[in-house]
């Protein structure tokens, strides 16, 4: 979420971003999570997307989207519960549809992975584009 956000609010500052499960849009997570996760929202911002929406709008890097300069990796779990894909699919369509580059990784499963074996595919995959964008 904070690397999105980063990228997004102060795009003069970074080379690179990568994000992993992030929140990319909190509108559209919203509409798209579990009840429990909408209530922690609820508290977190005082209120619903409907009771505040230029807060969720201001806390959301989808606001931010045409701002990003630097190439961004995003890691998201397929079956994600507290991050739903639907959301990173929009920030990713946004970046995408305006020819900035972005390179994804979608895996099988929630919000992370249990086998060990993934995991480490992600972190290889992290790596290898933070050393590419950085050698540029």
């Amino acid at each position: 979420y904070l690397a999105l956000l980063g990228l997004g609010t102060q795009p003069q500052r970074w080379a690179a971003g990568v994000a992993s499960v992030p929140v990319a849009d909190y509108l559209t997570s919203y509409a798209d999570e579990m009840e429990p996760l909408r209530a922690f929202d609820r508290a977190l911002f005082g209120g619903s997307p409907e009771e505040k929406p230029d807060l969720y709008a201001q806390c959301s890097p989808i606001t931010y989207v045409d701002s990003v300069r630097a190439p961004v990796l995003i890691v998201a779990g397929e079956n994600d519960p507290r991050c739903p894909i639907r959301q990173i699919h929009r920030y990713v369509d946004r970046l995408v549809g305006r020819g900035a580059l972005c390179e994804t990784y979608f895996y099988d499963a929630g919000h992370g992975s249990f086998v060990v074996a993934e995991t480490m595919k992600q972190t290889a995959i992290e790596v290898d584009f933070t050393r590419r964008m950085l050698a540029n």
